[in-house]
């Protein structure tokens, strides 16, 4: 390797480290944006095809996406705070609030045979939970800014990736140093797994809401569309997910009186909803690629915790792709041909 050869690499190198620093900070929204991008693509061919101005397609896009995620996200964080403000007020100056201590004392004194007291508790958790509030509504509002200023520069890069269309895809193709053969395996793995994941994570979230707040209204528990919508978010994080919603308002029901209706529903969640997430999603991704169960698992999990929310489908590509990689190798180098 020459002088020049070995400048110009390490330069590149070193440019390469400090531009990955400088957009680390905003890497899941990049993410964000490109997946979007790749995902209405075949929306924005479409509507090219009718309006000839590549500006007023990727502007009408982004106006869309606006629509289809703000307006849903004001309303509910609205309708939560009313919620919670309530719930508050429920614990704090209710009459009805002695009635549900009474209850749990009740409980406690025939499973332990000891009288409790939970009057002071309540008093000691109400001023806990406004002193959390008030302490942590800076970092909150924190926080909307940085999502804001990350949401807007995930709307700036989808603007200028869908206005560039199909040129940006064919350059990063030009960029993969295999052959041709392989690029376009390469690039068809890419398509089918990411099209899986999002398919996969997607229908899940919708049945496992549905089926939320389905039990909801079957079980009495007001606000069910609302509750159910909130599930369909959650369900998104395997390891928190739809019981954050369904198992307090099974035991809120029980301690209401209603024990029947709160067993119910506490059923209804642990045998039907989060089992939706056990076997229905391994199961849309695996039957939409050739990703096995187990590898779409490991991808999701592993995923969550290294990159984020965006590790919901960058975890399962990853693992795919170096699967997909080593097979190529075989098939390629080594004469070993894959069965099936």
């Amino acid at each position: 390797m020459t002088k020049e050869q070995t400048f110009f690499v390490v330069t590149i190198c070193a440019a390469f480290l400090g531009g990955f620093f400088l957009v680390y900070p905003f890497l899941q929204y990049l993410a964000f944006a490109l997946l979007l991008t790749y995902m209405l693509h075949p929306l924005s061919k479409r509507l090219q095809a009718r309006i000839r101005s590549r500006s007023a397609v990727a502007l009408l896009m982004i106006l869309l996406i606006l629509i289809a995620v703000v307006l849903p996200i004001v309303y509910v964080t609205t309708k939560l705070v009313r919620e919670t403000r309530s719930t508050v007020t429920l614990l704090a100056e209710s009459p009805e609030r002695y009635v549900y201590l009474e209850r749990v004392e009740a409980l406690i004194q025939r499973v332990t045979g000891e009288p409790a007291d939970l009057h002071v508790y309540k008093n000691r958790l109400v001023t806990q939970i406004r002193s959390f509030l008030v302490k942590a509504a800076p970092d909150f509002l924190e926080s909307i800014s940085e999502w804001l200023l990350g949401f807007f520069l995930m709307l700036f890069v989808m603007f200028y990736s869908l206005q560039a269309g199909r040129g940006s895809f064919e350059r990063v193709r030009a960029l993969i140093p295999l052959a041709p053969n392989l690029k376009d395996k390469l690039i068809d793995e890419i398509k089918s797994v990411t099209w899986a994941v999002v398919y996969g994570q997607v229908v899940t979230a919708l049945v496992q809401g549905t089926l939320g707040g389905l039990g909801f209204l079957i079980f009495g528990v007001p606000n069910a569309v609302l509750w159910g919508f909130v599930m369909i978010l959650l369900s998104f994080l395997p390891l928190i997910g739809t019981p954050i919603i369904w198992a307090p308002a099974g035991i809120f029901l029980i301690l209401s009186g209603a024990t029947a209706r709160g067993i119910g529903l506490l059923l209804w969640g642990g045998v039907l909803v989060m089992n939706v997430d056990n076997f229905l999603k391994p199961r849309l991704i695996s039957g939409q690629s050739n990703v096995h169960p187990v590898v779409v698992l490991l991808g999701v999990l592993g995923g969550l915790k290294l990159f984020g929310f965006i590790g919901l489908v960058a975890g399962p590509l990853t693992l795919a792709l170096l699967i997909a990689l080593i097979r190529f190798y075989e098939e390629e180098y080594l004469g070993i041909r894959s069965e099936g």
